[in-house]
């Protein structure tokens, strides 16, 4: 009878205990948590997008951890989508057990690689809303590409233009027009406009992001045509090395090494790339070569070290020098020449993630750029001429990404940049300094809509304030058709030649004078008796403002079967307020004095086309396609005499007439095949450019019948076989028809071949 008393004491008593702590926890919210993790290594899965049945989102921190809480109870459908991974869902009771530990399987399809340069965010290249080509490492790889320059001559709707250096023409535009960067940090040193795309190797790229279209929305000046954006590799694994060795025509040499390591806090990588050239000569009437022989050398590399949970801290340094030798000749006088550049940057950042929803980013890029061309008499040894270039940017920025919900994505920056340069053929230049000011907002209604909005303000210190608009979409109509469209502003600021150049030639012996120095400069040549005849007043050349442009794109992304897409993109860019070099006076020596003024309009208009092909019978295999039509004119105003009812009058015309050195149609086409037995890679390009206006040769502003440059193909072949899963052997023919041509193509020796190792180390 004890024994059942206390039985029954003790199960009221603990009974009663656990009603009393139940009750308050019955009356609480139930929560849902988790940790989100890659099924391949387990490692956490940041930013991964979680939403639940009830319209509730939030977004997993650095461990892939989440939570939601004040959930009533129930059953609740859990969704988890992140960038380069399957999307995954499942059901769930409230309050659960223990917390969800969800595994997510990477994609392995091409088109979910993620890109950044679009929206300054990492985005799935399907959600992208403009017109973005991505080149993989893969590509670069397996076409033996070892300069910027070499794989973007092979993509639809760019040209390679030679003018003061290797430029590319992005829809028509010159190559002032688009901006290059390096890990979202702006390439300097540009000559006449033309940044020299040999200049940067590739040996150690993830993947190159093209925008089409204006960016100065969110890029600013010199993104009037778009951007070229050059990823760069970081580490992945512990601990991994490659060694590239290459040798082929023309005494060329090409040799790199590449490390990367990656441990719990700390990755980076290490990259450097020595090359060499004796150049060579497609005018052997001339004394000076046509590419003279050079060497260069790169060094890159970069540190990530994260702190905490919530900071990281990143260091990246680049450094290129490249010197060249050749002789050439004026007036009978020969000559020794020596060029030399340098090119280094510093880029140190911050980033912090507050809380779930916000994440700011800070950095600071340092770059400076220097030349220096040096011309001796070679019998006497004494200096002929001496210029030199030094050209700085420094850049501050901060940033800041806010992920409101799945359905709502903010990004807001400001920054300033200081720009110095100081050569010989400058007049005094001040530092420009200029603040910007840019936001932009993503919003999806619904999942198959994205709309994106966004602005940048630019004030600088000598031209006006700038205020760019943007607006783009993307409609998703099925799982095969894809519609995006954009609209958009641009602007291009004046260069520094533009507002500060004072340049005599002293071989030709014409001048050439920036806006602040014309009046001064054609003061001087009167006073010393040099001008015979004057066309313009130079006050007129004294106010120069920025270009400015809008532009529309629209196109589809179509995938009507496993391994087939097709890509359609049609384009307008009108500009207006175009900087035109106009002659203002014609000096006693014959030769002619030139400044620089806001005259012109123009247009450019296409459309490309791109289809790509891999059968799943024989996915080994891939075919590709492109062709782009483009139609680019400027506007151009003619003054003749003429007599009207037995009266001399002059009459005044403006017409659109087509522009020089723009081709209407371009093809592509590319096969790259994998033979599995035998572990062997090969690889067939083809580029057709053509016919185009090549130079306006009676100065009648008029594509002439006889000023057209002939149409040509460029064929390149690779064919590389792997050993021991370590060492690829490549060997690689450029130019295969062996077309050439001093003027049309002058950085094309012809047919050349080469033969490259690869050794993965470890």
């Amino acid at each position: 009878m004890i024994r059942i008393v206390k039985f029954y004491k003790n199960f009221f008593l603990r009974n009663f205990l656990f009603l009393l702590i139940s009750i308050p926890v019955l009356g609480q919210d139930s929560s849902i948590e988790g940790v989100i993790l890659s099924k391949d290594d387990r490692a956490p899965i940041p930013n991964a997008n979680i939403t639940l049945s009830i319209d509730k989102g939030t977004i997993s921190d650095l461990k892939g951890e989440f939570e939601f809480v004040n959930l009533e109870p129930g059953t609740y459908t859990v969704n988890v989508s992140s960038i380069g991974f399957e999307d995954y869902n499942t059901t769930i009771e409230a309050p659960g057990i223990k917390p969800l530990r969800i595994l997510l399987v990477p994609k392995v399809y091409k088109s979910d690689v993620a890109v950044i340069t679009a929206t300054r965010t990492e985005k799935s290249l399907a959600d992208v809303t403009v017109p973005v080509t991505v080149i993989g490492k893969e590509e670069i790889e397996r076409t033996g590409s070892i300069r910027l320059s070499d794989i973007l001559d092979e993509q639809i709707g760019m040209s390679i233009v030679n003018d003061h250096g290797t430029g590319i023409q992005v829809q028509g535009f010159d190559p002032d027009y688009t901006l290059i960067m390096i890990d979202n940090q702006p390439v300097i040193g540009r000559t006449a406009g033309t940044l020299d795309l040999t200049r940067l190797a590739i040996g150690n790229v993830e993947q190159i992001e093209i925008v089409k279209g204006p960016s100065s929305a969110l890029w600013g000046s010199d993104a009037l045509a778009g951007v070229i954006n050059i990823i760069t590799e970081k580490g992945n694994a512990p601990l991994s090395a490659e060694l590239t060795s290459r040798y082929g025509s023309n005494e060329s040499y090409d040799g790199s090494g590449n490390i990367k390591f990656k441990s719990e806090k700390l990755s980076g990588n290490l990259f450097g790339n020595y090359t060499r050239s004796s150049g060579f000569d497609l005018d052997n009437t001339t004394v000076t070569p046509t590419i003279p022989q050079y060497d260069n050398i790169t060094l890159m590399g970069g540190v990530d070290y994260r702190l905490n949970e919530t900071f990281n801290l990143g260091i990246d340094a680049r450094f290129y020098e490249e010197s060249q030798s050749y002789q050439t000749e004026v007036d009978n006088l020969l000559l020794n020449g020596d060029e030399s550049q340098k090119d280094y940057s510093f880029s140190p950042g911050i980033s912090a993630n507050i809380g779930e929803r916000f994440l700011i980013e800070a950095n600071a890029f340092l770059s400076r750029f220097e030349s220096e061309t040096v011309l001796d008499e070679d019998e006497s040894g004494d200096n002929f001429s001496l210029s030199t270039f030094d050209q700085t940017l420094n850049r501050f920025e901060l940033k800041n990404s806010a992920f409101w919900n799945p359905k709502n994505v903010s990004v807001f920056g400001l920054g300033m940049n200081r720009e110095d340069l100081v050569a010989e053929i400058y007049a005094d230049v001040p530092f420009f300094d200029s603040y910007f000011l840019f936001g932009q907002h993503e919003w999806k209604p619904i999942t198959e809509i994205s709309l994106v909005g966004g602005f940048r303000f630019d004030s600088h210190s000598e031209y006006s304030s700038q205020l760019t608009p943007k607006f783009s979409a993307l409609y998703k109509a099925s799982d095969i058709v894809s519609v995006k469209a954009s609209l958009g502003g641009g602007f291009k600021a004046p260069a520094f030649r533009q507002l500060f150049l004072n340049f005599t030639n002293s071989t030709v012996g014409y001048s050439v004078f920036g806006t602040s120095t014309v009046i001064e400069g054609v003061e001087d040549l009167q006073t010393r008796g040099e001008i015979q005849e004057l066309f313009y007043d130079p006050v007129e050349f004294t106010d120069i403002t920025p270009e400015r442009s809008f532009s529309f794109n629209t196109g589809f992304d179509i995938k009507p079967a496993v391994g087939l897409k097709m890509t359609i993109n049609a384009f307008r860019n009108n500009v207006r307020d175009l900087i035109e070099t106009e002659r203002i006076a014609l000096k006693t020596n014959g030769q002619s004095v030139f400044s620089y003024i806001n005259l012109n309009r123009i247009y450019t208009q296409g459309s490309e086309f791109q289809i790509t092909y891999t059968p799943s019978f024989l996915e080994a295999f891939t075919f590709s396609m492109g062709y782009q039509y483009l139609d680019a004119r400027r506007k151009i105003t003619r003054t003749f005499d003429d007599v009207v009812n037995g009266e001399v009058v002059t009459i005044t015309e403006q017409e659109y007439v087509s522009m020089f050195n723009r081709s209407k149609h371009t093809w592509n086409f590319k096969t790259f095949y994998r033979i599995q037995p035998w572990d062997v890679e090969t690889s067939l390009r083809l580029r057709y450019r053509g016919e185009y206006g090549f130079a306006d040769f009676n100065s009648n502003q008029l594509l002439d019948d006889n000023e057209y440059a002939e149409a040509h193909a460029i064929v390149n072949a690779t064919i590389a076989k792997t050993f021991k899963d370590r060492y690829e052997l490549m060997v690689g023919a450029n130019n295969l028809l062996d077309y050439n041509h001093p003027l049309y193509l002058p950085s094309d020796p012809g047919t050349t071949f080469f033969v490259q190792l690869n050794i993965n180390l470890y």
